[in-house]
């Protein structure tokens, strides 16, 4: 109402504290998106990639997909020997593989302190040696690469998270028909575990996306792939880790394809360089690999 003499009566809006809150949650949202977050809280993460960085990539996958990766921010270059045997000799027709892959991996966070990181992989040299029966055949292949987008969820006193997303790029010589392409999306964690930051668990989920395009005609699965391991440093310069990590197939054609046991250990060589060393032997699944073994060697930038 109004009155002789009196203002008029004028909607005055939200009020302003839900104002300031809605300014307060945009602010919010903008800072974790850009800003970096706080060294002072992620004890988890110092000296990551080094003796006791996160899992090293396993499997027998191409570029590192399927591989669950690490869930602290860095930036490093690492190259990767690993080779993969099969040997089903209780076949009625002998059958048996050998694999022996170089991978090249660089890691880049897109500032010094950003909570944000890309990864480029590829696989430089394949050599396949395979026997089929009386059949035997070998050849040698480039690629194919895969590309990811990396960003933490949050850094706190024992844990970091990270979700991530990478692609499966179509360049792959050994392929003499047929493009084989896909995606993954997954999250990964590691927990510290005590006071004295040597123990911890480290692992992650993801979904795997493979498409095959052969003769105009599409197949894609989808996979789910696990990793779950327990790392330890006796010593600032030594990391060892043991686990499990599994695969499966979810779509079209329900599968268990592998669950694979995993040791590793990580030695720290002194100015950010690092090697280390894999071995899975996967026990169990429609996957009839034996033994996957690999060699690593990185450098890694400073914090």
């Amino acid at each position: 109402m109004t009155g002789s003499g009196s203002l008029p009566l004028t909607d005055p809006g939200p009020p302003r504290s839900a104002r300031q809150s809605r300014a307060a949650l945009a602010g919010c949202l903008l800072a974790w998106l850009f800003l970096p977050a706080p060294r002072a809280h992620c004890e988890v993460c110092s000296g990551s990639g080094r003796a006791q960085g996160g899992p090293l990539a396993g499997g027998t996958d191409a570029a590192d997909f399927g591989a669950i990766p690490e869930a602290c921010p860095g930036t490093d270059l690492g190259l990767r020997l690993r080779g993969s045997a099969l040997v089903a000799s209780a076949n009625p027709d002998f059958f048996g593989a050998v694999v022996a892959t170089s991978t090249l991996r660089l890691r880049q966070r897109l500032t010094r302190s950003s909570r944000t990181w890309l990864t480029l992989a590829a696989d430089l040299l394949t050599y396949r040696y395979v026997v089929n029966g009386p059949v035997a055949s070998q050849g040698f292949g480039f690629g194919p690469p895969t590309l990811g987008l990396h960003r933490a969820l949050g850094e706190w006193p024992r844990t970091a998270a990270t979700v991530y997303g990478r692609a499966l790029l179509p360049l792959d010589t050994a392929r003499s028909s047929g493009v084989r392409t896909g995606l993954e999306l997954g999250l990964t964690g590691r927990r510290q575990l005590g006071t004295t930051g040597r123990a911890g668990v480290q692992g992650g989920v993801a979904m795997l996306a493979p498409l095959v395009v052969v003769a105009g005609q599409t197949h894609t699965v989808f996979e789910p792939v696990a990793l779950l391991e327990g790392w330890f440093a006796p010593r600032p310069r030594l990391g060892l880790s043991a686990g499990l990590s599994a695969r499966a197939e979810v779509s079209p054609d329900p599968t268990f394809l592998t669950l694979a046991p995993r040791v590793a250990a990580r030695l720290a060589l002194g100015h950010g360089l690092a090697a280390a060393m894999l071995v899975e032997v996967p026990a169990a699944g429609e996957d009839r690999t034996d033994l996957i073994a690999a060699f690593y060697l990185a450098w890694v930038a400073p914090d």
